[in-house]
């Protein structure tokens, strides 16, 4: 049974319990519940039936101060050309393009990417040329057109796809 299944047959129980004792207040005691979840419950029960009972899916909020997408595809881009400096060192190759951004922002796009650890930012330099090799294209960074990151796509040649990179 899954975790699912297991919590809607918990609420479930707590709505047949309150029923059979014919008391709200002792039923949610006895659950551990508040009323207004009690009676949220019974509500979506009503209208929804069983599925009702089931828990949400819940989207991650956006939050409003986050880097903006364009930034954090150009810091990812320098990491992919750099992934051995520090994010107070690429922060500083990145404002010497003209392109305004703080160490905590590089550090803050690492973190979400899981790539605050030199050898994370190097596996993952390994992942993505895998992955274009495998694709037969490579991505090159263009340069920025207004407040958009211009990426052009260049296709690999067969031949150079299967050789076998010696570091």
């Amino acid at each position: 049974m899954t975790s699912r299944e297991q919590l809607i047959r918990a609420r479930l129980a707590i709505l047949t319990m309150a029923a059979e004792l014919k008391n709200v207040v002792r039923a949610c005691r006895l659950a551990g519940v508040s009323r207004s979840h009690f009676y949220a419950m019974k509500r979506a029960y009503e209208t929804q039936g069983k599925e009702g009972l089931a828990p949400r899916a819940r989207r991650k909020p956006l939050m409003p101060n986050r880097t903006p997408a364009s930034l954090e595809r150009h810091i990812l881009s320098k990491t992919y050309e750099n992934p051995s400096v520090s994010y107070l060192r690429l922060a500083g190759q990145i404002q010497l393009d003209g392109v305004a951004v703080t160490p905590a922002m590089v550090r803050y796009v690492w973190q979400r990417e899981r790539l605050s650890t030199r050898a994370a930012r190097i596996q993952w330099v390994k992942m993505m040329d895998r992955r274009s090799r495998a694709s037969g294209l490579a991505l090159t960074e263009v340069g920025e057109g207004g407040d958009r990151l211009q990426v052009a796509v260049r296709t690999i040649p067969a031949s150079a796809g299967s050789k076998r990179l010696s570091w």
